[in-house]
């Protein structure tokens, strides 16, 4: 911009006339380059009944629960009835709302940087986490979860939820990701309801060759404490059976992170809460029967897969290039993979090449 401006006062008469207009064309031209997208968080409240309508068999206790999150987005898109597509984000096992939307590090804050980039995306706390409803601990499992999934995509459709301050947008196309074991539910519901345009599985894999001694070693600890009863939802008060995963603090933090900034991995696990037994439980419903992986094949609607190579769960690539295997129904099926991360690819030092990926894939599909 200097060049130019000593340029222009090197000039005389109609030219200089004529090179200050560029200038200021120019300038405007870059103002508005720079210009942020003003994005929105919309705190959203559905009603939804914990009952198991899928083709995972596992108890769920039938009664009626709230679910908070927010909706995230540009204002230009959440201010009109028909935004048109969304991507709904699923946490996993100990996690939370928080894992998308971290807002206590904006740079991390995975909701508000995609939508800063044109995205609107639904991020909740599933039943017995955070904000939202706490069935027994035994009577939440995998499979009712997808079937809230279900009510809340069609909810989406139809604008029949509560959109604190304005009248709920309605939603043509949604997109289904999840995080770590929520892919337990995200894969449930699409090949259960056939209810959404594309699936996104991060930070997972089904098949037990994949799996790295890790992920058992952290089980047999949290299951013997649910064996016991576990602990109260909200530690003094709620249900009994829930329990942390993993156990200690200091296992979530080696076993999430691979290259995180310590203020990022402090602020997540102070923000990490208990886990209803009965999720864990079922998942030998979904990854430890054959079903799961024969099932997939009904799943048409385009996939991507992304995993990180220092996952500590899951053998990385081999585990994101075996799941790729299991949508042959699909027709466009993509697996990706982050380096230098592990299973928090939206927390990591490299999030910003997740977000990429994400953001690629997402707007290459109309979402």
């Amino acid at each position: 911009m200097n060049t130019q401006g000593s340029g222009c006062a090197r000039m005389r008469g109609r030219y200089s006339v004529a090179c200050a207009l560029l200038l200021l064309i120019g300038l405007l031209g870059f103002g508005s380059a720079q210009a942020a997208v003003t994005v929105v968080s919309v705190p959203v409240t559905f009603d939804v009944v914990n009952q198991n309508r899928s083709l995972v068999p596992c108890l769920a206790d039938g009664k009626h629960y709230q679910v908070h999150g927010h909706l995230v987005g540009p204002s230009s898109a959440l201010n009109t009835a028909t935004p048109g597509a969304l991507t709904l984000y699923l946490h996993g096992i100990g996690w939370g709302e928080f894992y998308w939307h971290f807002t206590a590090v904006p740079s991390l804050d995975y909701a508000s940087q995609m939508a800063a980039l044109g995205h609107v995306s639904l991020v909740y706390d599933q039943i017995g986490y955070g904000a939202s409803g706490r069935p027994a601990g035994l009577a939440n499992c995998y499979g009712g979860e997808a079937t809230v999934v279900r009510q809340i995509v069609a909810d989406l459709r139809a604008g029949t939820y509560v959109a604190q301050g304005r009248a709920a947008p309605k939603f043509a196309r949604v997109a289904l990701a999840s995080q770590q074991a929520a892919a337990l539910v995200a894969q449930p519901d699409a090949y259960s309801f056939k209810d959404i345009d594309a699936l996104i599985v991060t930070s997972f894999a089904d098949l037990p060759a994949a799996f790295k001694p890790a992920f058992l070693l952290q089980s047999v600890p949290f299951f013997a404490a649910c064996a016991t009863g576990g602990q109260r939802s909200d530690g003094t008060s709620g249900p009994y059976f829930y329990e942390p995963f993993p156990v200690s603090d200091g296992t979530f933090e080696r076993n999430s992170f691979a290259n995180a900034d310590s203020t990022v991995i402090a602020k997540a696990v102070a923000l990490r809460g208990r886990s209803a037994c009965g999720e864990a439980l079922s998942a030998f419903q979904t990854v430890g029967i054959d079903e799961l992986q024969l099932i997939l094949r009904s799943v048409h609607v385009p996939v991507l897969l992304v995993n990180g190579l220092e996952d500590a769960y899951f053998m990385q690539p081999l585990g994101g290039n075996t799941q790729k295997l299991l949508y042959t129904g699909s027709g466009d099926v993509s697996a990706e993979f982050i380096a230098n991360a592990g299973q928090a690819l939206a927390l990591e030092r490299s999030a910003g090449d997740f977000r990429n990926v994400m953001h690629n894939w997402l707007a290459a599909r109309g979402f």
